[in-house]
């Protein structure tokens, strides 16, 4: 069972607008299960019915993942046993396992007190050891969790006052299909939900199982990735840190108030090399090719998933004075009255004052206040990656990227590897586990 294979059955019940979500969702298990890297934890951002539940709604045929619906202070550990068994979470799943959350929202609608122990403890699993004492006994856990949780674009405004703790999650954000679209496929299709989930946890099972044995017959220690490659991963980690800085603004002004507490983007670039390398190996597998590089269009998957850091209204406004016509600037009140906007002046604000914090926009202050992007790095990122989020590849059997000029466009020359950095043993494979 290939991809391709699992994408074209998907397609006969739900339309894949997006061309990379699938490809997240069962690389975010395969990651966590077969490579020895750090843990993945993806949220997969849409609207409410926009199709995040329905693609991880099949990992339930996967035994490595555990779907929980709800969690409490005391859901991970809690010392509490039956006949002897400790019944937490943590001590059920084992050393390793994938936790699916079908809808995140039910986290984050929690009293600020009950949410933030959660996330708290949800940092402690990412890191991979936890310990707690409680009134029942106590508890200890060790070991590598994944995480894949579908949430709306609430998740950006619940876990900001959380962000100077250190961010764990790495965003997707699902394009969406036309309210018609939806509507027509629908029409064609007289299938429940239960019934795709049936149908397609058998093609989940099938792929994962197929990459597993596939990993385990070759070498996947080192990424091979140019230099070119490395360089667009890098820009992309420095705009996810940027984009994910707590940023503190005074309630009645919207003005920023403190420093921005901005992280690192080691963690980001960590996660980035999971995801790419197991990326890597899923495509290697698709085209039975062991060595195969990385392809740029993988590269522009990571890109996508550093401009999901943001929420929407700051990737418009973004994009907005990116190709803006007049680089000398535009006031909030011009910026508010483009097309997928349509805010007023001290609404965009809100926006662009922890932009502009962050260094990501900038402000002339002489007559009227105008904002502009001075960072030619941010500006070229953001042009082009909301120009090919949007792009289907060859190498999928999608559609062709075309250049400005409607010319196809391929991914140029592999160039020299940069594997020096990424021949270590501590990134071997882990081909022991095998749990599917």
């Amino acid at each position: 069972m290939k991809l391709q294979e699992v994408r074209d059955e998907f397609a006969k019940y739900i339309i894949l607008k997006d061309p990379w979500a699938l490809d997240m969702v069962l690389a975010t298990v395969i990651g966590n299960a077969f490579i020895d890297r750090d843990p993945i934890w993806t949220a997969l951002v849409a609207p409410s019915s926009g199709g995040k539940s329905t693609l991880i709604a099949p990992l339930v045929g996967l035994s490595s993942v555990h779907f929980v619906d709800d969690v409490t202070e005391k859901t991970f550990l809690s010392g509490y046993k039956v006949k002897g068994k400790d019944m937490s979470l943590l001590s059920l799943i084992g050393k390793n396992g994938v936790i699916a959350f079908s809808d995140f929202t039910s986290i984050l609608s929690k009293n600020p007190v009950s949410r933030g122990e959660i996330l708290t403890q949800l940092k402690l699993i990412y890191d991979g050891k936890m310990t707690k004492h409680t009134g029942t006994g106590s508890g200890a856990w060790d070991g590598k969790i994944g995480l894949i949780a579908a949430s709306t674009p609430d998740i950006y405004s619940q876990l900001e006052s959380g962000r100077s703790m250190g961010e764990r999650f790495m965003y997707y954000s699902m394009n969406q299909p036309t309210d018609e679209e939806i509507a027509e496929k629908q029409n064609s299709v007289r299938m429940s939900s239960k019934a795709i989930t049936e149908v397609m946890k058998l093609h989940y099972k099938d792929y994962c199982v197929s990459v597993r044995d596939f990993i385990t017959e070759n070498d996947f220690s080192f990424l091979r990735i140019t230099p070119e490659q490395r360089a667009r991963i890098k820009n992309a980690a420095i705009f996810a840190v940027n984009g994910k800085a707590t940023v503190h603004t005074d309630h009645r002004t919207g003005k920023v108030d403190e420093i921005p507490n901005k992280a690192s983007i080691g963690r980001d670039n960590k996660m980035f090399d999971a995801l790419l390398l197991t990326l890597q190996a899923m495509d290697a597998f698709e085209h039975d090719d062991p060595v195969r590089d990385i392809s740029d269009d993988r590269i522009s998957m990571i890109e996508k998933c550093a401009y999901s850091s943001i929420t929407r209204e700051r990737r418009k406004i973004l994009e907005v004075l990116a190709y803006a016509s007049d680089q000398q600037g535009m006031t909030a009140s011009a910026i508010g009255a483009q097309d997928g906007l349509g805010l007023d002046k001290q609404a965009i604000e809100k926006y662009l004052w922890p932009l502009h914090a962050v260094g990501m926009v900038s402000k002339l202050t002489t007559g009227a206040h105008k904002w502009y992007i001075k960072d030619e790095h941010t500006r070229e990122f953001v042009m082009k990656v909301s120009k090919d989020v949007m792009a289907f590849t060859n190498a999928q059997g999608l559609e062709i990227n075309e250049n400005e000029d409607g010319e196809e466009t391929d991914s140029g020359d592999p160039g020299k590897y940069d594997d020096d950095e990424y021949g270590d043993d501590q990134y071997k494979v882990d081909k022991s586990f095998d749990g599917v």
